[in-house]
């Protein structure tokens, strides 16, 4: 009986071989290669978990770090709202955020003629994902108290109080620590 290895290269002649044996030659071919592939993906398969752990093992290392930042940036957040500057968020905050803060606070001041002074009650930190060591996302539940004030004066246009949101931080490590590269409010509770 005639046998054809499954590592042949593609270009060996099956013509003059039986159907039966060309039809098993031409599986084999692709067979050889399935399985290497198979054999890799099991083995990286256990690489890629170890991975995924030790990102797990990171955020818990890190979760005091970053509610660290968080409690010194939502006060920092809450004056920039309250005062419309945002360079107290400058040792916490990327420039992006600056920039996107900056954006927020003078369109609802020039363009709505408010002013927004946000009382921080809480927050927890809900879910905190680390990735290759520098880049995180931070979920967090936080609950405001809200006075929507017209501009240039102290009267209450409208009061909110215990406002739940939850919010999700997007968190990038530098030498002296985390830093916030964004903030988007996720969904308001009622």
């Amino acid at each position: 009986m005639l046998h054809v290895s499954p590592f042949a290269p593609p270009d060996v002649p099956l013509s003059g071989l039986p159907t039966r044996i060309r039809r098993k030659a031409g599986l084999w071919r692709w067979r050889a290669p399935v399985r290497i592939a198979t054999a890799i993906l099991l083995l990286a398969a256990p690489l890629v978990m170890l991975a995924c752990q030790s990102d797990e093992r990171t955020a818990e290392l890190e979760r005091g770090d970053i509610e660290d930042l968080l409690a010194d940036y939502l006060p920092r957040f809450a004056e920039a709202y309250r005062t419309g500057n945002v360079e107290v968020l400058r040792e916490v905050a990327s420039e992006k955020e600056l920039a996107a803060m900056t954006k927020q606070i003078s369109d609802l001041m020039s363009q709505e003629g408010r002013v927004i002074d946000p009382t921080l009650e809480s927050f927890t930190v809900e879910q905190i994902n680390v990735w290759n060591y520098s880049n995180a996302f931070v979920t967090t539940i936080e609950v405001w108290d809200l006075k929507v004030l017209a501009s240039g004066s102290e009267t209450v246009l409208s009061e909110v109080e215990d406002q739940r949101s939850r919010v999700k931080y997007q968190l990038k490590r530098r030498e002296d620590g985390w830093q916030i590269l964004s903030r988007m409010r996720e969904t308001t509770f009622e």
